[in-house]
């Protein structure tokens, strides 16, 4: 025999499995479910039942169940493939045994693709739906998958006759029949010997037929359907990974993360935290490991757009097309007493940021530094460079004694103390005069170098604390923050080893506490990764308690972008990246304070001196309304978790890559480069607006309560990256349309019912954020998405897009019943405040 069965992974949920591949060969082999192919780039050879038919790009063929065949490819291709169980076909009424199939598009000329077209259009559709996977998306498929094999039935059916097939008939039967037993105890001890008693063979015989047919040992067979079936509900539910394994035929969970790491190189925790978004993780599609590559994701999607509904890359999940959809979701919450719930520090004012030291002495900088702490009033800002050379803090004099000068850094703190914000300085690069030029960082060059003359390293930072504690007295300077270094955990940052690093900073420790011991000096600054970068973190907190020099407070960074393979090392950041799930802000900083409580550090204050949805300056979603919901529930999810949250940045004038162009470029800021406020700025007044209390949260919604009788309902629509933006797949999104790399949640109806609210009239004022409110991309959008703004569309863009306002005065009794609307990314903040009526 020389072909074998392969098993179509398959659920109940999603009668379907449809992959892309890049093939160079697979041998024989065939499945009881129909298959087609679709050639998106390149050719291939396809041997169907011995007669071999040439693919060229575009080209579709339809293989029936049961028929043997190959593929064969000697240059770069992508197939799309799509395999349709004939337990599916059956339940829709097709006789596979009589029903045979005849499509293959390169026997016809381009006046005869109409039928076709309709395949591939359907092909396409069917992949984009799943690739997306939102809300309702199975239904969908199905529908999809009826519409597919209605159009194969009505134009491309063959005769109704037997079917020859060289595969031995009641070799196929007692194949299906095993493969039917095994599907349906396969969470039972099954044996070899317990299958061959059943089925009247001996082992030995039933051994060699799961070998030769299925081209896998009965043990491997097994492993794979268990492994399929789990697979499925790790990612779909929380259950422990133990339960799920022993559910599934397991005997014990150390033979399930054998299975498992076997399979996918990863192990099921690290895959269900990174939440790999493919339904399953990737692997070879036929199970076999021959003939199956690795393929372009990018290119994948770009080839399948021309076939697409026109509206469907730009709809996506959270644009017009998810409006349709709607959630209904009901929240019933007893109100306590006054003076009850979690009293909150709202520790996330605590902190903003910007880019360099000189940036804040720009007059573009400053203004949307005031323009935030009119909004919000932060209390600390965090900034690099306070010695970098633009400061001009530090010069070789012509005797080679270092000189320094302060007078840039006190006109930058004179001015931050001013708006009411104190420094978090973070002493991260190098003055040119002490540094190795040649390690450099940013388009406008830091130096991350070793200081070259140690000893005027150490004079600088001792000058430094004396000038400030003579300028501003003691009991100000040691309320601020002293942060050592910026990510030394990265290669991009420091260039050294960690243990160099250690000592480096060991040294600037004892510089600064010897000029004042109640200075706060801190750090490390590294990528938070609870799991990659516990062993990092580990030896740096064992060093410095050996050295007596734990820093005074820990800081760290979190950004929700992953690497495919392995954990952040101290090498090069790895070029392929995903991102992490919806809550990866609050699940890495509850998992970065379990670590640290693990190494004896729990008491120490936490600081998140960097986080964002993105790390990367052009990243088109920063500038829409996603960045709206992202805020308000990755702040609401983490409030008061760590001693401050500094988003990053303020501001997209920033200095790090060269200034671009166009306005709506993708920066990180919540305010455009030319002071236009984003969707994330609105957000951030709305929770400048939350009481002190919590009285409860959960999944859309938080409710807290201040000293006057009020209650602030925060409510918001999220919508997370879809699984192929997930995976940094950028083919869905350009300037003009960036909302569609979303899942298709749809519009949210929240109502939320307060009980215990005394009766009698209640005002409700409320503010949102939405792409019809709130948004000044949107709106320039409308506008005609001008590439050069003269000011007076600035000042159009930034006044015509602030957030909806609305005042209403209702009636309770029996408590409140607040019913809110909110379209995908929408964000809402609702006011209650008892009407006084004077009696």
């Amino acid at each position: 025999m020389d072909y074998t069965y392969e098993i179509i992974p398959t659920s109940s949920r999603l009668p379907l499995h449809i992959f892309f591949h890049n093939v160079r060969y697979v041998p024989n082999h065939w499945h009881d479910s129909l298959e087609l192919l679709f050639v998106l780039k390149g050719s291939a050879m396809i041997t169907v039942q011995n007669k071999p038919y040439s693919l060229s790009e575009e080209d579709l063929i339809l293989i029936n169940s049961n028929d043997i065949h190959s593929i064969q490819a000697d240059q770069d291709n992508l197939l799309l493939a799509l395999q349709i169980p004939d337990t599916f076909l059956k339940e829709q009424g097709v006789d596979t045994e009589h029903t045979v199939f005849s499509c293959h598009s390169f026997g016809y000329g381009p006046g005869e693709q109409e039928a076709f077209d309709g395949i591939r259009r359907l092909l396409s559709s069917i992949m984009w739906v799943h690739t997306k996977a939102g809300y309702g998306y199975e239904v969908k498929l199905r529908s999809l998958l009826l519409e597919l094999i209605y159009l194969l039935l009505r134009r491309f059916r063959g005769a109704e006759k037997a079917r020859e097939n060289p595969i031995n008939k009641r070799m196929m039967e007692r194949l299906l029949k095993l493969n039917e037993y095994i599907q349906s105890h396969y969470q039972e001890p099954l044996t070899l010997n317990e299958l061959a008693e059943r089925e009247g063979f001996s082992v030995t015989y039933l051994s060699s037929f799961f070998q030769k047919s299925m081209g896998v040992s009965f043990r491997a067979y097994i492993t794979q359907i268990r492994l399929e079936h789990a697979v499925t509900e790790l990612l779909s539910s929380e259950e422990p990974i133990i339960e799920i394994a022993l559910r599934h035929g397991f005997p014990s969970l150390k033979s399930f993360h054998k299975a498992f790491k076997d399979a996918y190189d990863t192990t099921p925790a690290e895959y269900r935290r990174s939440q790999k978004p493919a339904g399953a993780p990737e692997r070879d599609p036929a199970g076999n490991g021959t003939g199956y590559l690795a393929y372009d994701r990018d290119n994948a999607f770009v080839s399948l757009f021309k076939y697409l509904p026109s509206e469907a890359p730009k709809e996506g999940g959270a644009g017009a097309a998810a409006e349709r959809n709607v959630v209904h979701k009901e929240v019933g919450i007893r109100l306590p007493s006054a003076g009850k719930g979690q009293l909150l520090k709202h520790t996330w004012r605590n902190l903003c940021t910007v880019g360099k030291a000189k940036e804040i002495l720009y007059a573009g900088v400053q203004e949307h530094l005031k323009m935030l702490q009119e909004a919000v009033g932060f209390r600390y800002i965090r900034f690099h460079g306070i010695f970098d050379d633009e400061m001009m803090v530090y010069r070789q004099g012509e005797d080679g004694r270092p000189v320094f000068s302060f007078t840039y850094v006190d006109q930058l703190i004179d001015f931050l103390l001013g708006i009411g914000l104190r420094p978090f300085f973070e002493l991260g690069f190098m003055p040119g005069g002490l540094a190795d030029r040649s390690q450099t960082v940013f388009h406008k060059p830091s130096y991350i170098s070793l200081p070259q003359h140690p000893e005027h390293w150490k004079a600088l930072l001792e000058a430094f604390a004396r000038h400030l504690l003579r300028r501003y007295g003691a009991a100000e300077v040691r309320a601020w923050y002293f942060e050592f270094w910026n990510e030394p955990d990265m290669h991009v940052f420091w260039k050294e080893s960690r243990e160099l690093y250690f000592a480096f900073y060991e040294e600037s420790f004892r510089a600064l506490k010897e000029v004042s011991p109640e200075l706060r000096l801190g750090g490390p600054g590294v990528i938070s990764d609870p799991e990659g970068k516990a062993e990092w973190l580990r030896s740096y907190w064992a060093y410095c308690a050996e050295r007596d020099c734990r820093p005074d407070f820990i800081t760290f960074h979190v950004y929700p972008v992953m690497p495919v393979e392995g954990t952040w090392g101290e090498g090069k950041p790895p070029e392929d990246i995903e991102y992490a799930g919806a809550s990866y802000l609050a699940d890495t900083l509850r998992g970065t304070k379990k670590a640290l409580a693990g190494m004896g550090a729990g008491d120490f204050e936490l600081h998140v001196t960097e986080w964002n949805s993105t790390s990367h300056h052009r990243e088109l979603t920063n500038d829409t309304s996603f960045k709206a919901a992202y805020l308000a529930k990755s702040i609401s999810e983490s409030l008061d978790e760590v001693d401050s949250l500094g988003y990053w940045t303020a501001t997209d004038l920033l200095e790090e890559l060269p200034l671009p162009v166009s306005t709506f470029h993708g920066g990180l800021g919540l305010i455009t480069n030319n002071g236009i406020r984003k969707p994330g700025f609105h957000v951030y007044g709305l929770l400048a607006g939350l009481g002190d209390r919590l009285v409860e949260r959960g999944e859309g919604y938080c409710l807290t309560s201040s000293a006057d009788g009020a209650y602030q309902l925060l409510v918001y629509n999220y919508c997370h990256f879809d699984r192929l933006y997930m995976r940094n797949d950028t083919s869905a999104i350009d300037s003009h349309n960036r909302y569609g790399v979303f899942a298709d949640t749809g519009r949210l109806e929240l109502t939320v019912k307060l009980e215990g609210l005394p009766a009698g009239k209640v005002e409700i004022r409320s503010r949102s954020v939405s792409r019809e409110q709130g948004s000044a991309y949107d709106l320039w959008l409308d506008m005609g998405a001008p590439e050069e703004l003269t000011p007076a569309d600035i000042r159009y863009l930034d006044s015509g897009s602030l957030p909806r306002q609305q005042v209403k005065v209702v009636e309770a009794s029996d408590g409140l019943t607040v019913k809110c609307s909110l379209s995908s990314h929408e964000v809402q903040l609702l006011c209650i405040r008892p009407v006084w009526t004077g009696r």
